[in-house]
Formats: C-alpha cells, sequence, structure tokens
C-alpha cells in the first residue's frame, strides 16, 4: 500500500519535482482516521503543503477509492550508520574557535534554549551546520535580544568543532563595510573579494546598518551572487525583516527573500524561565531558582536585560557573601523591571491572594471562616501594612474590618513568619507577583 500511494504521488508531481522536493518524503503511517506522510525538514513539510497538497490529495484518493484525510509531518531521518551518526551528533568535545573568527565560544547549540519564539529558527541553524549550502539564503530577523547573534554564532562553533574541513567567516556588517573601506584605500580590492567570496559558509550580522550605504551593498550583492553560484551557505541577521529595509537596493532585498526568512521572536514566560537558569549556571552564579523565576516574570525586555539583572545579583553576592531574597533583589534591579500596571495595588494584591488560595477576591473581604479564606485573609491584610505601605484606616477600610483587628491580624502574622517557613513561602510568592506594582521595598 506504501509504495502504491508513493507511485501515485510521483506520476502526479513528475520525476523532476520528485527528486527535488520528495527525496525525504514517506509514508509514515496509515489508518482508517487517514494516512500521514513524514518528510525531512520543516521548510520542504510546509512548501509540499502548499504547492502538492492537491496532488497529494488526488493520489490517496486514487489509492483508497474515496477522500480520506492526510497529514505532513515534520520527523528527522534515522542515522544510517556510525559514520554518518558520528558526521550528524553535535561533537561533546567542543573545540574553541581561532580568536580571529570573531566568534563567542560560549555561543553553541548546547547552550542555547529552544522556545516557541525560536524553534524554527534553531532546528534550520542545526540543519545549515550539518548541511551547509542546502538552503540558501537563510535570512533571520527579530528584535533586539531575542537570540540571533547566538544561533548564527552556533553554526561557526559548530563548524569549527566538527567540520574543520569548512571554510567559513562571521562578521558584523559593520566590519564588513571597514574592511571593504581599508582594502578601497590600499588599492587591494581584488584581495578582499578573494576572501570573501571564495568561503564555503559566509554569515553577516546586523545586516540593517548597511542602510543608505549604497557603495557596501553593492560589494555584498556580488558576493552574495557569486557565493550562490558556488552553492555555497549565505545566513545573514538583522533586526527587522528584508521587506522594512530601507534605504537597501532591491536587487539586494530581492536576493534576501528569495530563500528563507524566519522570524525569532521574544521567549515566552516559561522559556524565560529555563534561559534565567542557564544564564545563572553559565556565569556560575547561585541564585535560588525562585528568584530566577521572578526575573524571569517581571523582566520582558531583551534578553540581554535579563542577563543584566542576573550578573549583577551575581556579583552583589559574592561581594555581600551572602543569598540575595527577592526583597533585596527589587532594589537593586529596579530598572529592569517592567513598569507596574494601572490597577490599584490593593486589587492586584486580593487578586494575586485569590488565585494563590483558590477563592475569589469578594470572599477574602467577607466574614468567611473557612481556613484557606483566613489565611488568604491575614497574608493580604499583613503585606498590604508593610509592603504596600497602606495605614490602618485604609487597610481597615480596604479588607472591610475595624482598625483594631487591622493592627492584631498584622502582629499575629508577625510573628507567625518567624518560626513558619511556609508563611514566608506564601509571601515570596505575593512578593514576586505584586513587586511591579509596589515599586522599590524598604
Amino acid at each position: 500500500m506504501k509504495k502504491k500511494l508513493l507511485s501515485a504521488i510521483k506520476r502526479r508531481v513528475g520525476k523532476k519535482v520528485w527528486n527535488k522536493w520528495f527525496s525525504t518524503f514517506e509514508v509514515l503511517s496509515i489508518s482508517e482516521k487517514g494516512t500521514t506522510f513524514s518528510v525531512g525538514n520543516l521548510f520542504i513539510k510546509d512548501w509540499l503543503e502548499e504547492k502538492y497538497g492537491k496532488a497529494i490529495k488526488s493520489a490517496v484518493k486514487e489509492v483508497f477509492g474515496k477522500d480520506i484525510e492526510f497529514k505532513v509531518v515534520y520527523k528527522e531521518n534515522p542515522l544510517t550508520s556510525e559514520e554518518e551518526k558520528k558526521e550528524k551528533t553535535f561533537p561533546k568535545s567542543f573545540v574553541k574557535p581561532p580568536k580571529d573568527s570573531n566568534l563567542n565560544p560560549d555561543f553553541t547549540f548546547s547552550s542555547f534554549v529552544v522556545g516557541s519564539g525560536n524553534e524554527t529558527a534553531f532546528k534550520f541553524a542545526k540543519k545549515v551546520a550539518m548541511e551547509p549550502g542546502r538552503f540558501s539564503p537563510i535570512f533571520i530577523y527579530g528584535g533586539v535580544g531575542v537570540g540571533k547573534t547566538h544561533l548564527v554564532q552556533a553554526i561557526g562553533n559548530y563548524t569549527y568543532s566538527n567540520k574543520s574541513e569548512v571554510d567559513l567567516i562571521y562578521l558584523t556588517s559593520e566590519r564588513f563595510m571597514n574592511e571593504m573601506i581599508k582594502y578601497l584605500r590600499e588599492n587591494k580590492m581584488e584581495k578582499f573579494r578573494e576572501k570573501y567570496r571564495n568561503v564555503d559558509i559566509f554569515i553577516v550580522d546586523d545586516v540593517q546598518f548597511l542602510t543608505g550605504k549604497n557603495g557596501v551593498q553593492f560589494e555584498l550583492f556580488n558576493t552574495f551572487n557569486e557565493l550562490m553560484d558556488k552553492k555555497k551557505q549565505l545566513i545573514f541577521c538583522s533586526d527587522r525583516s528584508p521587506s522594512d529595509l530601507k534605504d537597501f537596493q532591491d536587487r539586494l532585498v530581492s536576493r534576501f527573500k528569495m530563500g528563507i526568512v524566519i522570524e525569532m521572536r521574544l521567549p515566552d514566560v516559561e522559556t524565560r524561565k529555563r534561559i534565567a537558569r542557564k544564564i545563572a549556571e553559565r556565569e556560575g552564579g547561585n541564585l535560588d531558582e525562585e528568584l530566577l523565576d521572578f526575573l524571569a516574570e517581571n523582566i520582558d525586555g531583551s534578553l540581554r536585560e535579563l542577563r543584566g539583572a542576573i550578573i549583577k545579583l551575581i556579583a552583589y553576592q559574592e561581594i555581600e557573601g551572602k543569598k540575595v531574597g527577592i526583597v533585596e533583589a527589587i532594589n537593586l534591579v529596579s530598572s529592569f523591571l517592567k513598569k507596574a500596571n494601572a490597577i490599584d495595588p490593593g486589587e492586584r494584591l486580593v487578586s494575586v491572594l485569590s488565585g494563590m488560595f483558590d477563592t475569589s477576591p469578594s470572599m477574602i473581604r467577607s466574614r468567611s471562616r473557612k481556613a484557606n479564606i483566613v489565611m488568604a485573609r491575614e497574608l493580604g491584610i499583613f503585606f498590604a501594612r508593610k509592603y504596600l505601605k497602606m495605614t490602618v484606616r485604609e487597610t481597615a477600610k480596604f479588607f472591610g474590618r475595624s482598625p483594631s483587628v487591622i493592627s492584631t491580624t498584622t502582629r499575629k502574622v508577625e510573628e507567625k513568619i518567624k518560626d513558619s517557613p511556609s508563611m514566608k513561602s506564601y509571601l515570596n510568592k505575593i512578593l514576586a507577583h505584586i513587586s511591579p506594582a509596589v515599586g522599590k521595598f524598604s
């Protein structure tokens, strides 16, 4: 049945298309619910579905005698031999790149944290590192601090560790421009062209800085063409998509668009948490996981800002010789933290408490004596007095209690916290959620 299916598809697309696009295409499973095909990379998966979906559907109908659901999934090809396995597996021993390579040895595939915002780019980067020239050019774009430079330098570091015979150049667009000017002044442009047009992998970072530099764009355009003619691998990085590159020659922009264009986005919170742990580990710091989670949740700018905050706290711990807690950390890295929401701090407090204790804000303010609600109410009163700096009267009005009850509850919780790890844990969780609205703590 599988052979029959593949033959029917091959007849419809033709031999030339089959050899070019269906080399990793196979039947993964057949059931009453439908047929699943697999393919060896994500780009081809999307391409086949878009361009040849009708042909595949027609072939499936021919074989089964009726319309039946099908899907194409991405599945990495199994390794067929020890030699191939060695070739396609990232090396356990890392070879440090030469000093003149412009590569940061810390930027490797193993140190890159994969999430929903960068998964596609990561898979293509690995594929390019293992099979340079197969998908060229590649244009990766995204905002500041999303990991573009890390990812393209990981290709370079992998190459130096595992493919010593491959000639690779990584540089920024500014360096490309400066070198071009230097060689031009020395009347050695042929030497410049020989240097950059005889490599296997050519990576240019921060392409956007060539805006308005027509002479440099012209040289890059010709370098691009010559390397493409030689079936070499070209990779470009930018903070914006090719379509958004202003004051760029149309013909160069069209070259960027002719390959695979991939966007990298800021990571989600869970990915940021894993990145925070990876940064702390790489920097040799021993920060509590609860603190790292707090930083990941409350620094929503670039990953460089997250790294800056973590390094500052690690340095503080080393200098002071003591652990830094969340309250202290808020004071130290307040400039990195996202702005407080417009929501009233008191309302935000009861919202956080209702989530922690599985109740509602109105129940926390009610007269209920259920254990979870009492605990939430007491912690809320204490937090409002000590951290939100609400007066006794303000707190009494907010929680619907008398001033004397507020004072008694505050003292009661203060005593409990001294000997209760669970109370301290609850307080730290509240701090982690409410801190942007609180600002600096004294």
